[in-house]
């Protein structure tokens, strides 16, 4: 039986959520597409993607223009935000108007796609593919979104009661399913069937984490989908890892990492939740019989041990590489930090 069913347990009800065949095709896990324009096999370093650069290629905006010509003006909008001709603020007003004030033909057209659901599939796939240097502005625009008092067009969407911009209708959605369904254990069987493609397999993997922990950290996202993430990497028996589904093992070259970005964003928060000894739904998963823990609630003793693991990780007792080291070394630090200040704050108060 697959342990992991209940990971999509985050995705909202299909009165928030346009009908199944609305959705742009979600490749099954697993599989691979042989018809990425990158090629399966051979990947050169060029390739990987430049975290670093400020800047968003015309191509990424043209080739979006070509797939959503009743959307050109949202992407118009969207690319003065990216040139910082425009606030957050002023770029969200102006990106919804299209819908806002727009309607349906009147002429008998059927609808072909929930308009809505377009825009905020636009969103999600700047913040998949734009560089990480501008993950924080794309935030923005998305906290921006929470001071609209409108909503798109009834005429323009499937949903049967009215959407507020405000709720970010579709959004959580569309990012946990296009960009963060697939198991690293299916990634893993890729990369090494195609070795060419580690770097770049990892690279993607690693950054779509990294959104996703500050998209989580910024309230877009459930934070019992990172709890999940941080105890799937650090509190599953080590010895039963063979014996997994693909789907379940772990992958430490993904999972240390990812978990390493989660305790980054929201450390603050975990330790939060540990003091006052919060229950979360996302804590289920230490039931499961491959799991070394069995809380059912967040508290001291299980960031102790999250601190344990990582620091196993970053001396390389398993033969860690260096990427794993370094990113584990770096949660160990946050996590010191965090309960630095925490007691520091604290002391202030009581003082």
């Amino acid at each position: 039986m697959n342990i992991l069913i209940g990971f999509v347990s985050h995705l909202p009800s299909t009165a928030s959520t346009p009908p199944r065949s609305n959705f742009p095709h979600i490749q099954p896990l697993g599989t691979i597409d042989m018809s990425d324009h990158r090629g399966i096999i051979h990947v050169a370093p060029t390739d990987l993607p430049d975290e670093s650069r400020m800047t968003v290629e015309r191509a990424w905006f043209d080739s979006h223009s070509h797939e959503n010509q009743h959307h050109l003006e949202e992407i118009k909008v969207l690319r003065v935000y990216h040139d910082k001709r425009m606030t957050a603020e002023e770029t969200a007003y102006a990106i919804t108007r299209p819908l806002t004030q727009g309607t349906a033909l009147g002429d008998g057209t059927v609808l072909a796609k929930d308009e809505c659901f377009v825009l905020m599939s636009l969103l999600a796939s700047a913040l998949a593919e734009w560089p990480l240097t501008r993950t924080k502005d794309l935030i923005a625009l998305l906290q921006a979104f929470r001071s609209l008092e409108d909503g798109p067009n009834n005429s323009l969407i499937f949903s049967d009661h009215p959407l507020e911009w405000k709720h970010l209708p579709y959004f959580s959605s569309i990012w946990c399913n296009d960009y963060c369904q697939e198991r690293p254990g299916y990634i893993a069987e890729r990369y090494h069937q195609f070795p060419t493609r580690r770097n770049y397999e990892i690279a993607i993997y690693l950054k779509r984490q990294n959104v996703w922990a500050q998209l989580t950290a910024a309230g877009f996202t459930p934070i019992k989908d990172a709890y999940f993430i941080v105890i799937w990497a650090l509190e599953q028996k080590a010895e039963l890892n063979d014996s997994l589904d693909p789907s379940e093992k772990i992958i430490p070259e993904l999972h240390i990492p990812a978990a390493a970005r989660s305790i980054h964003a929201l450390g603050k928060r975990f330790y939060q939740d540990a003091v006052e000894e919060k229950l979360q739904d996302g804590y289920r998963v230490s039931r499961f019989p491959n799991m070394v823990l069995n809380y059912d609630h967040m508290c001291k003793d299980r960031w102790a041990f999250w601190e344990k693991r990582f620091t196993e990780f970053a001396n390389g007792a398993g033969g860690e590489d260096e990427l794993i080291k370094k990113e584990a070394k770096a949660a160990v630090e946050h996590m010191q930090a965090v309960v630095k200040a925490w007691e520091m704050e604290n002391e202030s108060i009581a003082g």
